[in-house]
């Protein structure tokens, strides 16, 4: 159905074109030839604002393929896809989340991922959220590993020493 269809419950009024001289009335053949020049300019007006609206909306698209086995980054909504993200939501957190390989691939755009077994996500995604992984090249045999700077995104604070303290009483009283 059309939303012409959904919104008023009867279908659209179907306007045939018009050729002109075929109306012995001269009134009429004026005001038909007049709605044919209106109709002809909508059209006009339609396919270049179709065409405007494509070429912005193809400004921001790309186009990536990815093979079978190759490595993606996935861009996922972390406050709603813990299970993938494997950490709690932050609104400085990444936008692009470890690289899982590709495992098929379903037509044009869509990607099957290998995901990790706890995460509770469908495996299938748009071309559009996915970017490609490239391994980098290692510079040494051992991967140096770094301290946590936070643990259940708490910040790691370990003071070198205290200078001074000093106690401030609650203006409530004592507890």
């Amino acid at each position: 159905m059309s939303p012409f269809e959904i919104t008023f419950g009867r279908k659209p009024p179907n306007f045939p074109q018009y050729i002109v001289g075929t109306s012995k009335i001269e009134a009429t053949n004026e005001m038909l030839g007049q709605r044919e020049v209106v109709f002809a300019l909508l059209r006009s007006k339609l396919l270049k604002s179709q065409a405007h609206m494509k070429h912005i909306a193809d400004t921001r698209r790309r186009e990536h393929q990815f093979n079978i086995g190759d490595w993606v980054m996935v861009k996922l909504r972390p406050h709603r896809q813990v299970s993938a993200t494997g950490s709690s939501y932050s609104k400085l957190a990444k936008r692009y989340y470890r690289p899982f390989q590709v495992k098929d691939r379903m037509g044009n755009v869509a990607y099957k991922l290998k995901l990790l077994e706890q995460s509770r996500i469908h495996p299938m995604f748009h071309c559009s959220i996915l970017k490609p992984y490239f391994q980098p090249t290692p510079t040494s045999s051992e991967p140096v590993e770094l301290p946590p700077l936070a643990i259940d995104n708490q910040p790691i604070v370990t003071p070198l020493t205290f200078l001074a303290t000093k106690w401030i009483p609650s203006p409530f009283g004592p507890k």
